[in-house]
């Protein structure tokens, strides 16, 4: 109990230091300042502080902090729902939306289905799990961080820039096909059906966690839409946050997709969406340090497969950026056609992969889920170390950043 205790505590004080300190303007060497900027290094902090050097955050420890995972996951989930407002998404280029499907879909395909046939030759594990192991692969590859963009616009100060521009729009919602597909890939675990019908038990149970979802957000809009004082926000947020990640570790689903779906509702019901967003943005960083630290921590390198399964994972996902970002310049208008290597300036992987293979671990103890939480966590670092390369390389061939 000590242990867990001053395990929480710790690691509060960790995403409160990382909160204030990092993402800020630091003179570092080039290398150390893409590790620590886009916030990596907390990975390597939860590495430490897990079995393999300090042994604080051990197997026990992290098991009796599952609750706190799940409120973590819901959080991340609820903060990336409430910035997918339609409203908003709709102001852009209706090319927009198309370019950013297309090319998440073509990197997921081009990274599940062949990691479908590697995880069979080198596990002995059943096919579900073997299934399951790799669509959560496709999920996290399908993701786009914004970090490495956000570094390249503050220091050319980028306004404006149609490519840019592009690239932010993209890497701002094409998460959401990552999460639907993690979304079922956690239903295909589940061997009862909802209904009592045996046929489509994963559609069903993705139908029930679409519905609680909503009727989460459903919820939340009712408390929050009048007479919430400022004061009482906070409190509606953690209480719902906290019933649904509940309810979702329950029924074995997945808290983070349950919450998107909650936080999506509230963007798109008029009411207090706005001071939730706002309120929302100050968690952002902390919740994000918190679950890379975790992350680190029950990161277990094992088999010598999973570092080649890693560098596999990590050229197949730079070839269905590349191919999904060619593909998905063929939608654009041909005035103003983005260059086509698009797909190089969607490298960063960033937090919602990291939480994706998290709720995986969650949710699955079968043998080849410590691979796949080696090959995302090797990915994110490497891919955050060469993104900004190539964003600016993009952008220099659209014409929007100097040599």
């Amino acid at each position: 109990m000590l242990k867990v205790t001053v395990g929480v505590a710790l690691l509060l004080v960790i995403a409160l230091i990382g909160h204030r300190r990092t993402f800020t303007r630091l003179r570092l060497p080039v290398g150390a300042r893409l590790v620590y900027l886009t916030g990596t290094e907390f990975i390597l902090v939860g590495v430490a502080l897990g079995d393999a050097l300090i042994g604080l955050l051990d197997e026990g420890t992290l098991r009796s902090l599952t609750p706190l995972l799940s409120l973590g996951l819901g959080f991340v989930g609820l903060i990336f729902g409430i910035q997918l407002e339609l409203r908003k998404i709709l102001r852009f280029p209706a090319r927009y939306l198309p370019m950013a499907t297309i090319q998440a879909v073509a990197t997921l395909l081009v990274v599940s289905v062949p990691c479908y046939f590697i995880l069979k030759q080198w596990f002995v594990d059943d096919e579900l799990s073997i299934r399951v192991a790799s669509l959560i692969l496709g999920a996290t590859a399908a993701c786009t961080a914004q970090t490495a963009l956000a570094l390249i616009g503050r220091e050319f100060g980028l306004r404006g820039a149609p490519v840019m521009d592009l690239l932010r729009y993209i890497s701002s919602v094409d998460a959401a096909v990552g999460l639907v597909v993690l979304a079922f890939a956690s239903c295909l675990l589940h061997a009862q059906p909802v209904i009592g019908i045996d046929a489509g038990v994963a559609f069903q149970w993705f139908v029930v966690s679409l519905g609680i979802g909503a009727a989460m957000g459903f919820l939340l809009h009712l408390l929050t839409a009048a007479r919430c004082r400022e004061e009482e926000l906070p409190i509606f947020l953690v209480g719902m946050v906290t019933f649904s990640s509940g309810i979702a570790l329950a029924l074995d689903l997945s808290p983070l997709f349950i919450n998107t779906m909650m936080g999506l509702t509230v963007a798109n019901l008029p009411g207090s969406r706005d001071r939730i967003f706002n309120f929302l943005a100050r968690l952002e960083r902390p919740f994000y340090i918190l679950l890379l630290v975790l992350a680190g921590s029950i990161w277990r390198p094992g088999s010598p497969w999973a570092l080649l399964l890693a560098a596999f994972y990590l050229g197949l996902r730079t070839l269905g950026k590349l191919g999904g970002g060619r593909l998905a310049v063929r939608v654009a208008a041909s005035g103003t056609r983005p260059p086509p290597g698009l797909g190089l300036g969607l490298l960063s992987q960033g937090g919602m992969a990291v939480a994706m293979v998290m709720n995986y671990h969650q949710l699955s103890s079968a043998p080849v889920t410590a691979a796949v939480v080696t090959t995302v966590l090797l990915a994110v670092i490497c891919n955050e170390l060469i993104s900004p390369s190539m964003a600016k390389r993009v952008l220099r061939t659209a014409g929007e950043v100097t040599p």
